[in-house]
């Protein structure tokens, strides 16, 4: 019994040097030129360690070998050839199709040598390949902030928050603090609150402390940001029988009925009013959002005010439907978080409040 295990160790390891055998004489751009021609070439120095050969020898034999591309990627990325191993990632799923983790690997190498424009060349076609994707969205998002096109970055956050499904309250705050970072970027400081006080507004128990407050309370201060400060609230009924609660407010200046809905992100609304509002449409990005009826495509724009009875906010993130009959006759649109988490809203008693937030000490 020992003997004959022995017999196969030998026999294991004696295949192994075959497999091996060359990576020390042979010329691997003449060994490789059909690998090379799909994942791309490698340094000499590279291909010269043995568990390297065999990964290529492997991808020889079967080209599309998803399991050894991963390991050639991880051995590139431990020898130091981070670039070559984004690179055979990206280049591998162009050529075979998958899997998709590849381009996901391949991004995240890009981002840690700071090439952010490969970084959204590849994140593009990530996206392209799996647009329902949150990792996706997230990943070009930093690669676009990286490159500094906060503008797109805005829309892939958005998106990374929105197909991340219904319970929200799951998400990394990281998500909400880049898309805040964004919004700082782009000079848009009251707009910079709005991921935040949706982050907060998700477990406010735990969230609405000091340090976040302070936070909020810094881009209102560098935005000179506007808003109810003094102790205010609105008061509506809640119908029976799970009925939704509307209400009249203002986009800027403009009258409209809205469905109070804690449960979206953005104040939303159709392209007719938006159009009345004076909403921006033309250079809007499109983003997805969450409805009763799946997700739709909509436009990121902003609103300058909003308005609801004695509150109001400006500088808000709006989401603007071309569906017409999205909300049903008569409502205009949905007063969603963009707005109502800059307030504090409780329901109790058959009640729906919004009143200014209390400052905590």
């Amino acid at each position: 019994m020992f003997r004959s295990y022995c017999v196969a160790a030998l026999l294991l390891t004696a295949a192994s040097g075959i497999a091996h055998a060359g990576y020390l004489d042979e010329n691997p751009d003449e060994v490789f030129e059909s690998v090379y021609e799909r994942i791309g070439a490698l340094p000499v120095q590279a291909t010269r360690d043995p568990d390297v050969w065999l990964r290529l020898q492997e991808l020889k034999r079967e080209p599309c070998d998803q399991k050894s591309i991963e390991g050639l990627a991880q051995l590139l990325d431990r020898l130091g050839y981070r670039r070559q191993a984004a690179d055979g990632l990206y280049k591998f799923v162009l050529s075979c199709g998958a899997p998709m983790t590849a381009l996901n690997r391949s991004v995240n190498i890009y981002l840690k040598i700071t090439d952010y424009p490969k970084a959204v060349e590849v994140a593009d076609e990530y996206v392209r390949r799996a647009p329902s994707d949150r990792e996706a969205h997230y990943l070009r998002g930093i690669a676009l902030d990286g490159a500094g096109d906060h503008k797109r970055a805005l829309a892939d956050y958005s998106d990374a928050i929105e197909l991340f499904g219904a319970d929200k309250k799951k998400i990394s705050s990281r998500v909400f603090l880049k898309m805040a970072s964004a919004y700082a970027a782009l000079q848009e400081f009251c707009e910079a609150t709005a991921p935040i006080n949706q982050w907060v507004a998700l477990d406010p128990v735990t969230r609405d402390t000091s340090q976040t407050q302070k936070i909020i309370a810094d881009y209102e201060q560098q935005g000179n940001c506007v808003s109810s400060t003094e102790p205010r609230s609105e008061r509506f009924p809640m119908p029976a029988r799970g009925g939704v609660v509307t209400v009249k407010a203002e986009i800027n200046g403009v009258r409209g009925l809205f469905i109070l809905d804690t449960g979206a992100t953005y104040v939303a609304m159709k392209a007719a009013f938006a159009s009345r509002a004076k909403i921006p449409q033309t250079e809007a990005s499109e983003i997805t959002v969450n409805t009763a009826n799946g997700p739709v495509k909509a436009k990121l724009s902003r609103a300058e005010k909003v308005r609801l009875g004695r509150l109001e906010a400006v500088n808000v993130p709006v989401a603007v439907q071309d569906d017409e009959k999205i909300y049903g006759n008569g409502v205009d649109g949905l007063l969603g978080m963009s707005f109502l988490s800059r307030f504090e809203v409780q329901m109790a008693g058959g009640m729906v409040e919004v009143h200014t937030r209390r400052p905590k000490k």
